[in-house]
């Protein structure tokens, strides 16, 4: 047994843990959809830029994946989170966040730079729930359910501690070890709302996974930290979320997060408020008549001034732009990986029609996606047609049937010309041997 708050969170953990025999429904399908997410978003310029070893560390013996070469440990967990999160294209969360791409890479990067763990698929499994669990109860702890509540991007934040404990688990480390994990990694927590819509958000989210990975091993080889971290008025809940935090929220005997409320599974790649947006816009263009020509949109929605974006800079930054999905889906009828490329937002059609979209913050909606509705009004020259969302597909409550999460990867895999035959070996992760394991992972 430990003490204080930081000791009281890691030994909570580390029982939930222990407990997780046989591994929770849920899992494998999670680590299916992260792997084949980031083998689609491996060659986009910001993960390809990190795997090209910016900082001249060398070779070393974990799978970049989507490259053709290996990397230092932390080098490839680095280039794989961002990956693995540089579509947009992963789980939301609730509370929101991003908890795949903050754990899931560095328990990969273990697998190959130690084999002297035998980390076999359930094993891996069952350190992913709880790296996610910790980052659930850290955002729950923080009371900033509310997008406009944010001071900082939530991945960059709690992930690091995430992938610490997930890491910490996996090398063995008990109660105490944990909490100077933790302790390590709440120094290298943070991460700026101005980035996101830039190549560096990807990158909170890979280097909360390398930085938490560090973390770990380090504490595993005797480095210290402050043995409470979290708790006191210079540690790190204070100094991230204020004086208003709930601290019980991280002892609490509450339900697995992976599993309840569990994720929402995206199937747009775009910032999840957005998903609102294009699914009312996809409603109002089956509304609009046929022939009609679209003279002014209105999109009414809970202020949420960092997705109100009326021209953004690029088709990386539409992905955070309420605007241009909604221009996207009422010109083509369809929002893809295409949508956000440089070519798709600049054609003439996007440009005629995005200074004809006005968004129209509502004070009385809510920002939290469990409990947001946008409505979208397209006004034409053969009338008014609308279209209304209070939840995506997949969203919490509504949970997407497993064939439309597996055609996702199937999808993601294609569309990265990767071999078919990946797509069952990842979905029987939950069933492999430490060496058939391995195999797997280098084969990414």
């Amino acid at each position: 047994m430990t003490n204080g708050l930081t000791g009281a969170f890691c030994d909570v953990l580390a029982k939930r843990h222990a407990c997780l025999d046989p591994v929770p429904d849920g899992l494998a399908e999670l680590f299916v959809d992260g792997v084949a997410v980031a083998i689609a978003g491996a060659a986009e310029p910001a993960p390809a830029l990190l795997r090209t070893d910016p900082a001249g560390a060398g070779p070393g013996p974990v799978t970049a994946i989507g490259g053709s070469g290996r990397l230092p440990l932390l080098a490839a967990v680095r280039a794989n989170g961002a990956a693995m999160h540089v579509l947009d294209y992963e789980p939301m969360w609730s509370p929101a966040n991003h908890s795949v791409s903050t754990v899931l890479p560095a328990l990969l990067g273990l697998v190959e730079a130690r084999p002297d763990l035998a980390i076999d698929g359930p094993a891996l499994l069952r350190a992913f729930a709880i790296g996610i669990e910790a980052q659930a109860r850290l955002r729950r702890a923080s009371r900033q359910l509310e997008p406009a509540e944010l001071n900082f991007h939530p991945p960059g934040v709690v992930g690091p501690i995430g992938s610490a404990v997930a890491a910490g688990l996996l090398l063995g480390l008990d109660g105490a070890g944990l909490a100077h994990a933790v302790g390590i990694a709440a120094s290298r927590a943070g991460a700026l709302l101005a980035n996101v819509g830039s190549m560096t958000k990807c990158l909170h989210c890979g280097a909360a996974a390398a930085d938490g990975l560090e973390a770990a091993l380090l504490a595993a080889a005797g480095f210290r930290a402050d043995p409470d971290a979290l708790a006191g008025p210079r540690g790190y809940l204070a100094s991230f979320f204020g004086p208003d935090t709930d601290d019980s929220a991280l002892t609490a005997d509450t339900p697995l997060a992976a599993q309840d409320p569990g994720p929402a599974f995206k199937f747009y790649p775009s910032q999840y408020g957005t998903h609102f947006v294009i699914e009312a816009a996809l409603a109002a263009r089956r509304d609009m008549a046929d022939g009609a020509a679209i003279e002014a949109v209105t999109i009414t929605a809970p202020p949420m001034p960092y997705v109100d974006r009326p021209a953004p800079p690029s088709g990386l930054a539409g992905k955070f732009s309420f605007q241009y999905v909604a221009a996207a889906a009422l010109l083509d009828g369809s929002v893809g990986l295409p949508t956000f490329s440089d070519d798709r937002r600049f054609r003439s059609d996007m440009e005629d029609l995005l200074p004809r979209i006005a968004v129209n913050p509502d004070p009385a909606r809510q920002g939290r996606f469990d409990r947001m509705t946008v409505n979208v009004s397209v006004r034409t020259t053969l009338g008014t047609a609308e279209g209304a969302c209070d939840g995506p597909p997949g969203i919490w409550g509504r949970p997407a049937a497993p064939e439309r999460v597996s055609a996702k990867a199937a999808d993601c895999l294609r569309g990265a010309g990767a071999d078919p035959a990946l797509l069952p070996r990842l979905q029987g992760v939950g069933r492999l041997d430490a060496a058939a394991l391995a195999q797997l992972v280098a084969a990414l």
